[in-house]
């Protein structure tokens, strides 16, 4: 995915099942020119955007590729206005033969978005083939 409308840092060890990432759209996002007018809004399918890169980062750091086939459970609480700093935090557990994150997304210590999203692992990469 292009990473251009986003900044995204990762904390924490590759290895671990729980994921820490920091993310931030700037006010030139293209995301802000429409949504909406005079009071911008970080739209939730942005926001979950960022939450499934930090997930394919942390597996990508492990050499693992997936691919996401659902989301349950998201519940959109706070609205994200522009330059706001997300930290994303997620814990991952194996379910039903695939791999479950819930997350939770915070912004200046509130809760603006929580959920699950399910990946399946496609294959495990070659460190040799990055």
């Amino acid at each position: 995915m292009d990473e251009a409308w986003h900044s995204i840092s990762y904390k924490g060890e590759p290895s671990g099942s729980e994921i820490l990432a920091e993310a931030r759209a700037e006010t030139g996002s293209p995301w802000f020119s429409g949504h909406f007018p005079g009071i911008p809004i970080l739209p939730g399918i942005a926001i979950l955007s960022m939450v499934t890169d930090a997930i394919t980062h942390h597996e990508s750091e492990k050499g693992q590729k997936i691919r996401i086939v659902g989301i349950r459970g998201v519940r959109f609480r706070l609205q994200v206005r522009p330059d706001e700093l997300l930290k994303i935090s997620l814990s991952s557990s194996h379910e039903d033969g695939g791999l479950s994150y819930h997350f939770n997304v915070v912004v200046e210590g509130k809760t603006a978005c929580t959920g699950v999203i399910v990946a399946e692992v496609l294959r495990k990469e070659n460190a040799s083939n990055d």
